[in-house]
């Protein structure tokens, strides 16, 4: 019984980092404005997205972010965010990293995923 039971207890554990694993994002910059985001494998009852931006070289600068609704879309344009600081690195390039969670519902958290970037992007 206690075989069966940690079996089930894997299976259950490798089902759901393999979904949770599965939510991807990437993003370009696009100016002043906030980014576009491109999405992938968003968890099944998400309704919200939230994303937050740090400086890796900065990280005590808040570079905010924003909440957007989420109807199965693969991409937020450029803009979306409202609550959003932009790159400003003080000197050469800073690597920023871009971290959106999905929210379902009661609020809960349902997958995360992060991407970093250069700025500028070294040519």
């Amino acid at each position: 019984m206690r075989i069966q039971l940690a079996i089930a207890a894997a299976a259950l554990l490798i089902m759901s980092t393999a979904d949770a694993s599965a939510f991807s994002m990437s993003f370009r910059w696009c100016g002043l404005g906030s980014p576009v985001f491109s999405l992938s494998g968003v968890s099944k009852g998400t309704t919200t997205l939230q994303f937050h931006m740090i400086d890796l070289q900065v990280p005590s600068y808040n570079h905010g972010g924003g909440t957007v609704p989420y109807k199965g879309q693969s991409t937020v344009p450029c803009g979306a965010l409202t609550n959003y600081s932009p790159p400003s690195p003080p000197s050469g390039s800073h690597s920023y990293q871009i971290t959106v969670t999905a929210f379902g519902p009661g609020n809960s958290n349902v997958g995360t995923a992060t991407f970093t970037r250069e700025f500028p992007e070294k040519k």
